[in-house]
């Protein structure tokens, strides 16, 4: 993380596994795994608890190019829910990593991913 605790690639992985919202097609679901401190960045408490972690889900409209994160911070007890406005920068860079990783995955663009029709051989989704 930056000194201003902005989040930067090293600091993040986007899981393979994406999934597009059935209702309208437009938004693809990714998993962030984070390799930074979340309670630094977040200002929460996970470390002092071994059954609590935090679970970072961007959703990416690539039509719109709109990214909302979503975070849960899950315990033994339950699980708490809060949004996470990217800076400018962050949201480019997740953005950029998502569409690198369709690509990579998939060889898709993240519109034809929500689509699923630019290659014959994945079904909907990117998903074979």
């Amino acid at each position: 993380m930056k000194q201003n605790n902005e989040i930067e690639r090293a600091d993040i992985v986007i899981d393979r596994d994406m999934d597009v919202d059935s209702d309208t097609g437009h938004e693809i679901t990714a998993y962030i795994e984070t390799w930074f401190d979340v309670d630094k960045k977040f200002g929460i408490h996970t470390r002092a608890d071994d059954g609590t972690w935090l679970n970072m889900y961007a959703k990416f409209d690539p039509f719109e190019d709109i990214l909302h994160i979503e975070c849960e911070i899950s315990r033994d007890s339950g699980s708490t829910y809060f949004e996470y406005e990217p800076t400018s920068a962050e949201s480019r860079l997740i953005k950029d990593m998502i569409t690198e990783k369709i690509q990579e995955e998939y060889g898709q663009t993240p519109q034809a991913f929500c689509r699923g029709t630019e290659n014959s051989d994945l079904e909907w989704g990117g998903i074979s």
